[in-house]
């Protein structure tokens, strides 16, 4: 009898956690469409394993449907992150360099390119977790095949408010989000991939 009882409350709590990580996805879901045709700016900073701050920048982003997002960071080292749905370019300004690559793959499980594409495609790649009201953990369920180990997005009046990105190399970037509004949509020039013709443009993935 105690035997079975005991598989009977495991078997609960089993069922009970699941439930629990299936609801903390929906509701991560929903924040995450609600997001999707957002603007404002951003300031970024990333530390090492050990807490030494060894970049920071300021920039503003947009995103928009279907798969639309641009991250434009002003300083100190100018970069656009573009993506028209279905190419993303890299930009380095000062460099004078661009890569573009399909908005798949890698990119395509980018911290940026999970905020500007439809959660329900994203989300079933991850492990969700909610930390509390408006806090969310997510852990790729193939840690091989990813770009980050753990992201942390946070929400503040239903808009996004935060992120945390701890990466493989045990670097972790701090995006703290400014003057988030939403909008009705945006025209189709603001996420052109046209660059200078003295760029020099690669094409990775063709």
């Amino acid at each position: 009898m105690m035997l079975i009882l005991a598989v009977v409350l495991t078997g609960f709590s089993n069922l009970t956690f699941a439930a629990s990580n299936n609801s903390a996805a929906t509701q991560l879901s929903q924040l995450l469409e609600h997001n999707r045709n957002l603007k404002g700016a951003f300031h970024q900073e990333t530390y090492d394993g050990s807490g030494k701050q060894v970049q920071e920048s300021d920039g503003v982003f947009i995103l928009a449907k279907p798969n639309r997002f641009l991250w434009n960071s002003i300083a100190p080292y100018p970069q656009r992150i573009i993506s028209n749905g279905k190419t993303v370019m890299i930009w380095d300004v000062d460099l004078q360099q661009a890569t573009k690559k399909p908005l798949s793959g890698e990119v395509g499980r980018s911290p940026a390119a999970l905020l500007g594409m439809p959660a329900a495609k994203i989300l079933p790649n991850y492990k969700v977790t909610k930390l509390d009201t408006n806090r969310f953990r997510l852990e790729p369920k193939n840690q091989d095949d990813n770009m980050f180990k753990q992201l942390t997005l946070s929400f503040k009046d239903g808009k996004i408010s935060d992120m945390s990105i701890l990466d493989g190399l045990g670097q972790t970037t701090i995006i703290h989000f400014k003057d988030v509004e939403f909008h009705t949509g945006e025209p189709a020039k603001t996420f052109s991939l046209a660059v200078p013709d003295d760029v020099d443009v690669i094409q990775e993935g063709q």
